[in-house]
């Protein structure tokens, strides 16, 4: 009868885990800055001499381009969810420019509040729509967008948010803001317009940052380097996109802001504060502080 034979009196040592490395939580933010950067420079290296392709609409076909490279480049699949987050931040941007332009020129007449608005809903539309295919497309995979939960603490979150913006920005001093006072006449004229015109606004930059991208990020890395992330995009999404003229040293406030905003969509597990609180920003500067900037 054979006998089995001795044990090994020295096995080989496992393998050691590789220890985690420090650029993995960084990945994220880095394809995501490399593509913005890629999206906001290249459209500058040609142009149209006719202003037949303007910037923005440009920024948009540079981001679709980078997405259609990611979905046949295998090593890019992780990068595939960041970058349609992107596509969805220029395209409905270049909606927002080019509603108003192309209503004139079917003969719909509008007044400088009534292409705001026009413009307005088809930011959030187009928004709308590619959040909308994202989830056809990957079913129960889809990132988690944090619209189907609203509870008392989003609530609590969402009322002391605007509270807290009319206290800061309708309590300074008008000479601050380069303003002496807030015209009530004005205010009633244009608020039917701008009121739903922003709050649509903040709705889209919402789903798009603190929802599409906000998720996708996370998928890739911790919450807290995700919200990290997709904050600093905002501030530099804002800067390159955005922000003009006086108002661009606002962009490391709305970087603040966009961390804020994260943190108590990721606290609450709902988008809806942010999404409130993000429209009454809106409104409230358009009221009460860029008239001051910008002299009307």
């Amino acid at each position: 009868m054979s006998t089995p034979p001795p044990a090994d009196p020295d096995p080989a040592p496992a393998a050691p885990a590789s220890p985690p490395t420090f650029w993995g939580p960084l990945v994220p933010l880095l394809i995501a800055a490399v593509a913005l950067g890629v999206v906001v420079v290249a459209p500058n290296l040609y142009s149209d001499p006719n202003g037949l392709d303007p910037y923005t609409l440009r920024t948009s076909g540079v981001a679709l381009g980078l997405l259609a490279i990611s979905l046949v480049v295998p090593s890019l699949a992780r990068a595939r969810l960041v970058l349609v987050s992107l596509v969805a931040i220029t395209l409905a941007w270049s909606a927002f420019l080019g509603a108003p332009a192309l209503l004139g020129h079917a003969g719909v007449q509008q007044s400088g509040d009534q292409a705001n608005l026009n413009a307005s809903v088809a930011w959030f539309g187009v928004t709308a729509v590619i959040l909308g295919l994202v989830w056809l497309v990957l079913r129960r995979d889809h990132p988690r967008l944090r619209l189907l939960h609203l509870g008392w603490g989003a609530v609590a979150f969402g009322v002391a948010g605007t509270a807290l913006f009319f206290l800061v920005f309708l309590l300074i001093p008008a000479s601050l803001l380069g303003r002496e006072g807030l015209p009530f006449v004005a205010v009633l004229r244009d608020a039917p317009w701008l009121v739903p015109a922003n709050m649509l606004q903040g709705a889209a930059q919402e789903l798009q940052f603190r929802g599409l991208l906000l998720g996708s990020l996370e998928r890739l890395t911790s919450p807290l380097v995700a919200n990290a992330c997709q904050a600093v995009i905002f501030g530099l999404a804002h800067l390159a996109i955005v922000y003009q003229g006086p108002i661009a040293p606002f962009v490391p406030l709305t970087m603040l802001l966009g961390f804020v905003l994260g943190w108590v969509t990721q606290k609450t597990g709902s988008i809806w504060p942010a999404i409130v609180v993000h429209g009454v920003a809106d409104v409230v500067v358009t009221l009460a502080v860029l008239p001051g900037l910008y002299g009307f």
